[in-house]
């Protein structure tokens, strides 16, 4: 199983061991706004802080897979050279897709940054996940689409995470996959699997959105055990617990 969205930093060191004895072998890891992002220096320091958490992860036998990005709640003081920043680390780290990336509240200022970071991905052919939040949601993320709709973009290396049940459907139904995050202020498992029964398992991936918030971090293996108990399609667990995450990041 791979969770495709933690916030790896923000963990103890015992979720990783609990995380591989219920079976996740792979988590990616992203950016996003765990203090004050005030300038490129504070995000520089994140982002280093994220290839660190490796050698703690891989301790317990996951594997961690590290994503880049400005995450759309950070009002960073020098944007040019936070993206700078990016690119540079796109460059000279193995990052697997940039994220979480997205927008917020709306607004000139997050709908340029998702513009220039969607450009990043084209220009380095990475993956992105897409943030949308909590306030909003349907609203917002038709807003998001739209700035996605704008590039030619390969949809289906673009994850578009935390949809629900009306926004899965707006997100498949656009060629966009939707990233089900299991977590208690968003998708129970059982409401995760009512969207994978009604959508293309094949644009669905799982995942729990790890932080400081409340979390389970065990909402994906808890998810794939309740669909075994629904006597689910082996193949659509599979898809939407594994297989899907690793052709769009490219996880062998």
């Amino acid at each position: 199983m791979i969770d495709t969205h933690v916030h790896a930093d923000t963990r103890p060191y015992e979720d990783f061991e609990a995380m591989s004895l219920a079976g996740i072998t792979d988590i990616l890891t992203l950016a996003h706004d765990p203090m004050r992002m005030s300038s490129s220096v504070v995000i520089g320091d994140h982002f280093e802080r994220l290839f660190m958490e490796r050698e703690r992860v891989e301790k317990n036998g996951v594997r961690l897979h590290v994503c880049l990005g400005l995450h759309p709640r950070i009002r960073p003081n020098d944007i040019d050279a936070c993206l700078e920043l990016l690119e540079s680390s796109i460059n000279n780290k193995k990052v697997t897709a940039i994220g979480e990336i997205g927008m917020e509240s709306g607004g000139d200022f997050e709908v340029n940054m998702l513009q220039r970071q969607v450009e990043l991905s084209l220009k380095y052919r990475l993956p992105i996940i897409v943030h949308t939040p909590r306030k909003n949601k349907s609203a917002m993320t038709r807003e998001i689409l739209n700035v996605l709709l704008s590039f030619s973009l390969d949809r289906s290396s673009v994850v578009v995470d935390h949809a629900d049940a009306a926004t899965a459907k707006q997100i498949v139904d656009r060629g966009f996959v939707a990233g089900l995050t299991v977590q208690p202020s968003k998708l129970t498992p059982r409401e995760a699997i009512e969207i994978i029964k009604s959508q293309d398992h094949h644009m669905l991936v799982l995942n729990t959105d790890a932080s400081s918030n409340p979390t389970d971090v065990l909402g994906v293996p808890r998810t794939v055990h309740l669909m075994k108990l629904d006597h689910m399609n082996e193949e659509v667990i599979a898809s939407v617990s594994e297989l899907n995450a690793r052709r769009i990041f490219g996880i062998q």
